[in-house]
């Protein structure tokens, strides 16, 4: 009977029902936005490693350097990485790399890879899997064994006589190839506050081999001499901030208190996205909540309007032996139906915007059962609330007044 009286009217009911595919439509797109938001923030902080801190290499203006240089502070340097291992309980390893810059030739073509001059844990600090061969070694560190690790882009590019066991022209030396990289799928282009390095375009190679291949790259100040990064494993996720304090104050006391580095901790960029998530979720999410307030008021207007109209019906329904529940129960139906339709709209409409959202902007979102159920629920919740009103109005209608209604 409810299905039959809303069609009997299609185009006041469909109009009514606009307002709750509106807000269904908002709320799922608000929740997919906030997981793929959440799903990109994670991928990119979990490369990084959650228990890792680094310090970052900064390069100085000139008057930087110059009370750099008064202070005894020369920049990142490997007497860093062991003060901070020893003075750190919390400390599970440490590693370092330098970045330099430099070019392979003769081996058919010329390119110029992104050159890591690295210590021996950086491969297990960064979750480096090899696909072919070894990482640098410690031993290739003690001996200054000219031994590179190619990124998979980069093996790709000098062609198939480039193996393992093969040597390559770098500068004025032969360095052997001993590994080959995994290739790694980089999902995102966009800018973030996470830096993350390319592999793929990467050869490694043993620290204190960059002096022989090439100059650092141009720059100033402690960024020119000194490392360009020292990783820092803490061994519990729980044991983070506090380290990172106890590093700080390490570093400040070894530079004399020159900043002339930089500390990223993985897990404080973390929480701060999840803290900028949960304020986008609480924007998106009253703009989704008036929408479906609107359409609410909506619902109610037109229940009432159609009691009003039934008045006679209802009264005639009374006379011949329905009671209150009765009328309760079949204009709360009519509600819900209104609005559940409304939710399966919104849902297709949200999809639809969605996949929008991902073509033009690039965003990257996520669909969830919860983002398909929760608004599914809410526009159900939307129409028993705002059809009870309607609904105890009719029911409590006197029967004779009713039957005289004309």
């Amino acid at each position: 009977m409810a299905t039959g009286a809303l069609l009997d009217h299609k185009l006041r009911s469909a109009l009514s029902i606009v307002g709750i595919v509106c807000g269904v439509m908002a709320v799922l797109s608000m929740i997919s936005i906030g997981e793929g938001a959440r799903n990109e923030a994670l991928r990119q902080i979990e490369q990084l490693g959650t228990r890792n801190i680094y310090l970052k290499a900064v390069a100085l203006t000139a008057g930087q350097a110059y009370k750099a240089r008064r202070k005894l502070s020369a920049g990142l340097r490997t007497d860093d990485a062991e003060m901070i291992k020893k003075g750190c309980e919390s400390v599970a390893d440490v590693g370092y790399l330098k970045e330099v810059s430099a070019s392979i030739t003769g081996a058919g073509r010329e390119i110029s890879p992104q050159f890591i001059a690295c210590s021996a844990s950086v491969a297990g600090l960064q979750n480096l899997d090899i696909r072919y061969g070894r990482f640098v070694r410690n031993r290739d560190l003690d001996r200054k064994n000219k031994v590179c690790v190619l990124g998979s882009n980069v093996a790709r590019s000098l062609g198939p006589k480039v193996w393992l066991g093969s040597h390559l022209r770098v500068g004025n030396h032969l360095f052997k190839v001993v590994g080959i990289l995994k290739h790694y799928d980089y999902y995102s282009e966009k800018t973030s506050t996470v830096s993350i390095r390319n592999y793929n375009e990467m050869v490694f190679v043993p620290l204190g081999l960059e002096k022989i291949i090439a100059q650092p790259a141009s720059g100033k100040g402690a960024a020119q001499t000194g490392l360009t990064e020292i990783i820092v494993k803490i061994r519990e996720t729980g044991e983070v901030i506090g380290a990172a304090a106890v590093i700080d104050r390490i570093m400040e006391i070894a530079h004399h208190g020159v900043k002339d580095f930089q500390m990223v901790v993985p897990m404080e960029l973390l929480k701060q996205s999840q803290k900028t998530r949960r304020m986008f979720n609480i924007i998106l999410g009253a703009i989704a909540g008036i929408s479906l307030l609107v359409g609410g008021i909506g619902i109610m207007n037109i229940m009432l309007a159609t009691v009003s109209e039934r008045t006679r019906e209802i009264g005639i329904r009374r006379a011949v032996g329905a009671t209150r529940g009765h009328i309760i129960v079949q204009f709360l139906a009519e509600s819900v139906i209104l609005t559940f339709t409304g939710g399966i709209a919104g849902i297709a409409a949200g999809i639809g915007a969605v996949w929008l959202i991902t073509s033009v902007a690039g965003w990257e979102t996520a669909i969830t059962y919860l983002s398909i159920f929760l608004p599914l629920l809410v526009s159900v919740l939307v129409g028993i609330f705002f059809g009870l009103y309607p609904a105890f109005r009719a029911a409590n209608m006197n029967p004779i007044t009713a039957l005289r209604y004309v």
